[in-house]
């Protein structure tokens, strides 16, 4: 399972259980490490607690078919590179999207199951 940022942050905040990081084959894009690590945080415990999770996670790389999936995707559809990368690196690992934005990945052709954490 691929984890899209917002689920990171919501760890972060105690917004979801830490058990989706034990229970589940889960893994991250590289653009969720940047993006996460990233995030502007006022607490500093909550980016100690994300580096802790971005360090525990495979990291999946850009790779060139990564690069070739979010092309095709972001040329036929308006989505943010960001999102772009993370979709298609869910397509070519080809596992499930972990992600609370549902409609913004629902327009994509379908190729990734969407799963929304709050619903699980």
């Amino acid at each position: 399972m691929i984890f899209d940022t917002n689920v990171l942050i919501y760890l972060s905040k105690s917004e979801l259980n830490l058990e989706y990081i034990l229970n589940e084959k889960a893994a991250i894009s590289v653009i969720t490490k940047i993006e996460s690590l990233g995030y502007p945080f006022k607490d500093p415990n909550e980016h100690g607690f994300l580096l802790d999770i971005c360090n525990a996670l495979p990291v999946v790389p850009l790779s060139d078919a990564i690069a070739e999936e979010t092309i095709k995707i972001r040329s036929k559809h308006k989505i943010k590179l960001p999102d772009a990368i993370i979709y298609a690196t869910a397509v070519v690992s080809g596992l499930p999207l972990l992600t609370n934005n549902i409609n913004d990945f629902r327009s994509l052709g379908g190729k990734v199951e969407l799963i929304d954490p709050f619903t699980i």
